[in-house]
């Protein structure tokens, strides 16, 4: 079942304000929490989640009870997590893993894994919905006391819960949660950087800022895991975690591919690893630029598309290299490009969003998608995608841009995979209160054959290039006459622009439609009327050829009946006269007949008589005359018998 409009309707209607009063938590310390610690939320497959950091807690919102559950009040659906130990130092992120059920914790002192309690129930609650649960945490430190985290994420190998943690001393450490003391890999830039640069990193602290890492593949006929880390001089570096090894294989710093001006007149701010293959980094620098670069790790086979574009001065001598497809300007949409922050989009591998102090966008990258598709046959030949990726403003804060706005974002989550609810997209702002858009993603390239094309084309013209986003904002303020009459001159063209101009255009579509609809309805009726002549024709030659079959039938029942009467009268006694000859034939043919019936008589008369002389075991005796008259006269009734049947054969024969 489908509940998106039912979470929309039931989320934006209360606040988390109101949640806190009653679970009597500290209702200032809580919203100074949530206002000044970006990435507090996230979700699994069934609750969203909102760390509060002073306290120490999770509020945990079961979807399952607040959709279902109709007759129970909005508190009832929530459940507050508490940590058995408070975490120290200064809070990054938190990160929930693969599988739903523990949330990572980052801040630079310390890394902290909380462990989800179960969940059973009617509604499938934590811990059968018991409001207040002590949740157990698992502690990463580092192992050098001076030494600090610098980021951390969830490994990407679904398998086992391994952690990935960049150290300010700059290591990569992977931990097990089993295992929390000691990490079981461990790499070291220094040495490897060292090599490669002339540079003695050892004593830096800051070099290292972030890291992410990509989707497995395979290289060198082994399962790997890249690993990207940022520098401070913005530059990113690359590392292969094989699977099956203690070992990691540093690939070194990635160049971007064709060179770009805007990469020496600015500095690398933060970047993303989209999910999927082939590996595609998101890179956001410090002028509002952001680059959209392609892994590729064998740079001897550059044969498609995304190589056309390198410059004659781009002497690719490294193996590996991020080849950028794409880049456009966000200050053309966004106003003030200092507060950008980057996030994945868990449900589709081709949109991340851009949370900014004026709202949210999300880019699309629809060249990704045939990328991918290209790259699962590994045929990239043929790969010339040439559409670019789509910006969309979802989330106005600041639809005036002001130079200061009273409503900002303070996180976000992505709920994709609760039953058949579709996606949706789940904000928070500073006064703790929800905003959610469905954001579900329509596959518009996958084109079938029955597709109407003139749908397709309809869809296009009516496309807006402008997009209407969700306004959150107070105006508290009057508007001067200047400023009002700029917004609604600019309403009145967006409106003229993109709704009455494109709406006139397809509806000139449609009348020409209408004209040639209606011309090939005239070419229909007449092939009709055609038709329904001829077969007026095959009607009337049907009935002809019926009288005709009736008349053959009556000629031929009719010489059937002569032929039986001539047959009757051949065949009939007494009927047909015979001259002498015939009756000669007859007569000679009847003493035959009697003949051969005295012969048959004589023959069993002396059968007989043997068969007697045979019973009495009497061996009759015979002198040679007697035997020799005896064989003459069979001899001679044989001779006669043979003449007699041929005789009888001629006679049949000519008779017959």
């Amino acid at each position: 079942m489908d509940y998106s409009s039912s979470l929309k309707t039931i989320l934006e209607k209360h606040d988390v304000l109101e949640v806190i009063e009653e679970l009597k938590l500290d209702k200032e310390t809580i919203l100074s929490s949530i206002q000044t610690n970006p990435n507090t939320l996230c979700s699994n497959d069934s609750f969203l989640f909102i760390y509060f950091e002073q306290n120490a807690s999770f509020l945990a919102l079961s979807l399952n009870h607040l959709c279902k559950a109709k007759d129970s009040s909005f508190k009832q659906s929530f459940q507050l997590l508490q940590l058995n130990e408070a975490p120290v130092g200064h809070f990054f992120k938190c990160l929930i893993n693969q599988t739903g059920t523990y949330i990572l914790l980052v801040y630079d002192k310390s890394i902290y894994c909380v462990e989800l309690p179960l969940k059973w129930g009617k509604y499938d609650q934590f811990d059968g919905g018991r409001p207040n649960i002590i949740c157990k945490t698992i502690k990463f430190n580092p192992r050098s006391r001076n030494s600090m985290f610098k980021d951390a994420i969830w490994h990407k190998k679904a398998e086992e819960n391994l952690i990935v943690c960049l150290t300010a001393d700059s290591r990569i450490r992977i931990y097990r949660l089993s295992k929390p003391l000691t990490p079981f890999k461990e790499f070291h830039f220094s040495n490897s950087l060292g090599i490669v640069t002339n540079k003695d990193f050892s004593n830096l602290e800051t070099e290292f800022l972030c890291l992410d890492m990509g989707t497995r593949f395979e290289l060198n006929d082994k399962i790997s895991y890249p690993i990207f880390v940022q520098r401070a001089d913005s530059v990113i570096e690359c590392v292969i975690d094989y699977e099956t090894t203690h070992n990691f294989e540093y690939i070194g710093p990635l160049c971007l591919k064709p060179y770009h001006e805007e990469i020496e007149q600015s500095n690398i701010e933060s970047f993303i690893c989209l999910p999927g293959l082939p590996t595609c980094l998101a890179v956001l620098l410090s002028n509002g630029y952001i680059y959209h670069a392609v892994l590729i790790t064998n740079t001897k086979d550059l044969n498609f598309d995304l190589a056309s574009s390198f410059n004659e001065d781009d002497d690719i001598e490294e193996d590996a290299i991020l080849c950028v497809y794409e880049t456009f300007n966000l200050t053309e949409n966004i106003q003030d490009t200092q507060s950008i922050n980057l996030f994945k989009d868990p449900s589709i591998n081709s949109r991340y969003f851009i949370k900014h102090s004026n709202g949210l966008h999300s880019v699309h990258l629809k060249w990704l998608m045939k990328l991918e598709e290209a790259y699962s046959i590994n045929d990239l030949t043929d790969f010339s995608e040439i559409e670019t990726s789509e910006l969309t403003n979802l989330i106005s804060t600041n639809p005036l841009f002001k130079q200061k706005s009273s409503n900002f974002l303070t996180g976000l989550t992505v709920i994709y995979d609760f039953g058949k609810t579709r996606t949706s997209l789940i904000c928070l702002d500073n006064q703790a209160k929800f905003i959610c858009k469905n954001i579900e993603y329509s596959n518009e390239e996958k084109n079938c054959e029955s597709e109407n094309k003139f749908t397709g084309y309809v869809v296009d013209l009516l496309k807006r290039e402008a997009n209407m986003p969700l306004i959150l904002t107070n105006l508290e303020n009057e508007l001067s006459d200047n400023e009002l009459k700029l917004v609604s001159q600019n309403i009145v063209n967006l409106i003229r622009n993109e709704y009455i101009e494109r709406q006139k255009k397809v509806i000139f579509e449609f009348q020409k439609r209408k004209k040639i609809l209606k011309s090939r309805e005239k070419l229909q009726y007449e092939s009709i009327a055609d038709i329904n002549n001829k077969l007026n024709e095959l009607s009337i030659n049907k009935e002809c050829l019926n009288k005709l079959h009736e008349k053959i039938a009556e000629k031929q029942k009719l010489l059937e009946n002569r032929m039986e009467n001539s047959f009757r009268k051949l065949f009939e006694k007494n009927k047909i006269s015979t001259n002498e000859n015939e009756k000669k034939v007859y007569q000679e043919i009847k003493t035959i007949s009697n003949n051969l019936k005295e012969a048959q008589n004589n023959i069993l008369s002396k059968t007989t008589c043997l068969n007697q002389i045979q019973e009495k075991h009497e061996q009759p005796s015979y002198d040679e005359n007697e035997l020799v008259q005896i064989k003459k006269l069979l001899k001679n009734e044989s001779e006669k018998i043979n003449e007699l049947i041929k005789k009888v054969d001629i006679l049949k024969s000519t008779v017959g």
